[in-house]
């Protein structure tokens, strides 16, 4: 399939690049191995990272080991015009489904898409000096298209690469894992996504850069208004929670008009997963004494009150709940029974039973 415009990543010069400076210098300095698997928190520049390399190791005219952003290898990089550059991702894919006549799972990389990676990986380099071949999502790689995928991953023909992008690097197959060289990519601090927000002229910078979650990605894309009606949402029945833990009041909670629709929508309940975890997390400073790690400042009385009736411990256990919950719907679990399962578990770590109340 022909190569087009990306249109949710450009690759930038790596001294550009923010955050996880150790790791990008690692990878500056030496050769992006045949096959790596880029993990980490979603936003972060995982992708930007790849694809960044692919456009330097392809420069006809790199400057100090960078690339040059001007020759027309950069230019089609730049663009997504470059034919040994192929980014892998939900577009790619429901083009390629539709190219196949088949339809799109938006959840599952199936082993047909397995089998075309592997075919094209033989080919030589159209223009550049290497090919690459970039997994966005690489955790949808089903068990048949993992395992088609095995040998080359393990011995990719020469002058080609694989990068596989995660955030849940525990679901790609141990097989995968395992032939893969893995980087490991941490979530930004809040001063490096404010001072950048800032640098691009992003309004309320430092609102933004507390509530990422330490992705640049998603400060960007925030809609505050929206932001704050969850979060207040959200602390408000954690607040309630902790003081009575009654199954049939979250159950009526999510009955009510406010949330009732958002939790048949998959989507809504990832954003609101993740407003929640930030929520949980907030506690969880509190309670280690750490105020100032705090980002729902808005809600701090809400949060005051959680941190009060809820150990350290059950907040650990709860945010990886959280992750368990998130990793459920978007593997297509129903969203509503992932949220609601998600606080039965919580009772279960508290040695509580369901309350009837």
């Amino acid at each position: 399939m022909r190569p087009r415009p990306w249109k949710t990543v450009i690759p930038m010069k790596l001294r550009d690049f923010i955050g996880n400076r150790r790791l990008v210098s690692l990878l500056h300095k030496g050769r992006v191995p045949p096959t790596a698997l880029f993990s980490g928190p979603e936003g972060v520049g995982k992708k930007t990272l790849a694809l960044s390399l692919a456009m330097r190791a392809n420069c006809r005219t790199p400057e100090s080991g960078e690339a040059c952003q001007t020759c027309s290898s950069c230019h089609k990089a730049l663009t997504g015009q470059h034919p040994d550059v192929r980014l892998i991702d939900r577009e790619w894919l429901e083009r390629f489904a539709k190219s196949r006549k088949r339809s799109f799972n938006p959840q599952v990389i199936p082993i047909e898409v397995a089998r075309e990676l592997v075919r094209e990986a033989q080919f030589r380099p159209y223009e550049g000096k290497l090919r690459f071949f970039i997994i966005d999502e690489a955790e949808k790689l089903n068990e048949p298209a993992a395992n088609a995928m095995l040998k080359t991953l393990e011995e990719p023909p020469e002058a080609t690469h694989f990068v596989l992008v995660t955030p849940y690097p525990e679901s790609l197959l141990e097989t995968v894992r395992s032939r893969c060289q893995q980087f490991l990519f941490q979530a930004l601090s809040r001063q490096e996504i404010r001072s950048y927000l800032e640098r691009q002229g992003e309004s309320e910078a430092e609102l933004r850069s507390a509530l990422a979650g330490g992705s640049i990605g998603r400060a960007r894309s925030l809609d505050l208004e929206r932001e704050r009606a969850d979060r207040g949402q959200m602390a408000k029945l954690l607040a309630e929670w902790s003081r009575q833990r009654s199954f049939a009041r979250l159950f009526l909670a999510c009955e009510g008009k406010h949330l009732r629709q958002d939790l048949k929508n998959r989507e809504r309940v990832l954003e609101l997963l993740a407003v929640l975890r930030t929520v949980v997390q907030d506690c969880y400073f509190l309670g280690l004494g750490q105020p100032e790690r705090v980002a729902n400042t808005e809600q701090l009385e809400l949060l005051e009150e959680a941190a009060r009736h809820c150990p350290l411990d059950w907040l650990r256990k709860f945010l990886y709940h959280i992750d368990e919950a998130r990793l459920d719907v978007k593997q297509y679990v129903q969203p509503l029974m992932s949220f609601e399962a998600l606080w039965l578990k919580s009772l279960e770590d508290a040695g509580d039973r369901p309350s009837q109340v």
